[in-house]
């Protein structure tokens, strides 16, 4: 029988004041729950079973057509599987209502690589519309790389780093900032290791994002270009916060 070790009590205690204040959306997987910290409900989908998850004692088990699959991880390499993500396949998806949100903003992935980043457009995180036109930002890779997209729904900036190639199971920590001068940068961090950075060109910000854009983790759109991956956490917020480092967005 599957079984998941209870994620610590810092994973599960109420967000502060100030948490919920500085992250404009927060989603967190070790509550092991679809919904962001601020409320907004996940729609999740998956037409089909997702096998070989592993629970917090180490054993396979494979999770159900259209349930998330909740996966324990030793982070620390201490033989402990101590804390709680959403592993995804590339049958995936995840979406919240898009809060309110300036165009510019900042924002942190957590997530361990899984095989996505070998995959060409494989998006990892995007806010976008179903139809995937407008203004959006999306976060995918070049096949090779990693890479921060921004289109202001006629032109695209791309920034893709040149250093640092994850392979499957290291942990990667990506953040990005889109400024209110268009100007979109992305940072990388593996295994805890210093960062390598990419930054595109300036493209002027519109007043707001195409009608309809959601929140979204693995996907560009509603079925477009899946990736797969172990997401533990997802935050965006006002680029106008002092959030200039990776200890302030964490």
């Amino acid at each position: 029988m599957s079984q998941f070790l209870r994620p610590s009590a810092p994973a599960l205690r109420d967000p502060t004041p100030r948490e919920l204040s500085a992250c404009l959306f927060h989603w967190e997987g070790a509550g092991a729950s679809l919904d962001s910290v601020g409320g907004q409900a996940g729609v999740f989908s998956r037409a089909g079973t997702l096998a070989s998850v592993v629970d917090g004692i180490g054993a396979t088990y494979t999770a159900p057509h259209s349930m998330p699959a909740w996966e324990m991880r030793d982070l620390d390499a201490d033989a402990v599987r101590e804390t709680m993500g959403l592993r995804m396949g590339t049958a995936d998806f995840l979406s919240w209502t898009i809060p309110p949100l300036l165009s510019a903003n900042a924002g942190l992935l957590d997530l361990v690589e899984t095989g996505a980043r070998t995959t060409a457009n494989a998006t990892l995180f995007a806010i976008t519309n179903d139809a995937v036109s407008g203004a959006r930002l999306w976060l995918d890779t070049s096949g090779t790389y990693y890479r921060i997209n921004w289109s202001d729904g006629a032109t695209t900036r791309t920034a893709t780093l040149t250093v640092g190639q994850p392979t499957s199971g290291q942990r990667v920590r990506l953040r990005w900032t889109l400024s209110a001068t268009g100007v979109v940068t992305l940072w990388q961090s593996i295994n805890g290791a210093a960062e390598t950075t990419a930054t595109a060109a300036a493209l002027a910000l519109p007043t707001a994002w195409a009608s309809g854009a959601r929140v979204r983790l693995n996907s560009r759109g509603d079925t477009e270009n899946p990736a797969q991956g172990w997401y533990r956490r997802l935050k965006l917020a006002d680029v106008a916060l002092d959030v200039a480092t990776l200890d302030v967005l964490r």
